[in-house]
């Protein structure tokens, strides 16, 4: 006990020489032992562009694309581009990519946990909710893309090329009137047999019931009256195997106070295609006065453009080639 005493008030400097010592030795010990439990991860980086050849003539490519990872495992990374671009760093493994633009007009997203399953579905039409009809707002331009297997490894580097696809149509309606067409004072027009939603992954859009949507017809100097309206697509059939109902539906107005509603049926015309982009709808009406009704008004001819096929509706009409 005298040594120790004696030791420690004699020897100060070389009493904290074996203290640092000491603790130099605790804290090797420490971080040798931090070295050992420290792992590098397993991972590796991916970096995606965009090839733009495929945005509509007219419109501009999205601002920005938000892209989902779907890991072999159940895991799920999104990531944003910047500058066109985008870059991630992803646990080496398999994954699914589905890449698509958010914030589109009209548009609202669901099941995108599910590289298969996620979907696009366009929001109600508001206004029209009392009616008995499904009515939907136009979908914004939507484009995806997707990567079916992408295989990231440790300390690799993926750069991949992506070529995004519109997932609408745009319809064009062309209202051509005849005869007392001057007592036309408004038109309007509804599409009904539209699809309600899309598969970001395959751009089906065949699993929906069939919906209506609106389209405001504007006047053309030479009397007539044109309308545009975006869809994910026109369906034949419902998901439950029924024929969907494929019309148009118009409603005249006329300068006498009276109105009249038409609905043409256009099923099996061609408008389900998913691969036209723009598919173009004639419809001849020749409006007449008569000493009871004051005028009355009737579809004389329709047809349906998609591509290069143009087809007659009249009776006893025949497809025509492309014009």
């Amino acid at each position: 006990m005298n040594k120790i005493l004696h030791f420690g008030r004699s020897n100060v400097r070389g009493a904290i020489a074996v203290v640092a010592a000491a603790g130099m030795i605790i804290l090797g010990m420490a971080s040798c032992v931090r070295r050992d439990l420290y792992v590098r991860p397993d991972e590796g980086s991916v970096m995606l562009d965009f090839n733009w050849q495929n945005v509509i003539e007219g419109e501009v490519a999205p601002d920005q694309m938000s892209i989902y990872f779907y890991g072999e495992k159940g895991s799920l990374t999104r990531g944003t581009t910047e500058n066109g671009v985008c870059k991630a760093k992803l646990a080496s493994g398999k994954y699914k990519v589905l890449a698509f633009n958010e914030g589109v007009e009209g548009v609202a997203f669901t099941n995108l946990e599910d590289f298969d399953k996620a979907y696009a579905y366009a929001l109600p039409l508001y206004n029209k909710a009392s009616s008995d009809d499904q009515w939907i707002r136009q979908p914004g331009w939507l484009y995806s893309a997707n990567i079916g297997e992408l295989h990231v490894n440790k300390n690799d580097t993926i750069q991949r090329t992506l070529v995004p696809k519109a997932l609408v149509q745009r319809i064009v309606l062309n209202i051509r009137l005849t005869g007392d067409y001057g007592a036309v004072t408004e038109v309007s027009a509804a599409l009904k047999g539209v699809a309600p939603h899309v598969r970001l992954a395959t751009g089906d859009c065949t699993d929906g019931y069939a919906s209506v949507t609106q389209l405001a017809p504007k006047p053309l100097e030479d009397g007539g009256y044109t309308a545009n309206v975006l869809v994910f697509g026109i369906l034949d059939k419902q998901p439950d195997g029924t024929p969907a109902s494929n019309s148009i539906e118009l409603g005249l107005n006329f300068k006498n106070g009276g109105s009249q509603v038409i609905e043409e049926d256009i099923s099996g015309s061609g408008p389900d295609q998913p691969t036209d982009i723009e598919i173009n709808i004639d419809i001849d009406i020749e409006v007449s006065s008569t000493s009871t009704m004051g005028f009355v008004a009737r579809v004389t001819k329709w047809e349906v453009t998609a591509g290069d096929v143009n087809v007659d509706n009249r009776p006893g009409g025949k497809p025509l080639q492309g014009r």
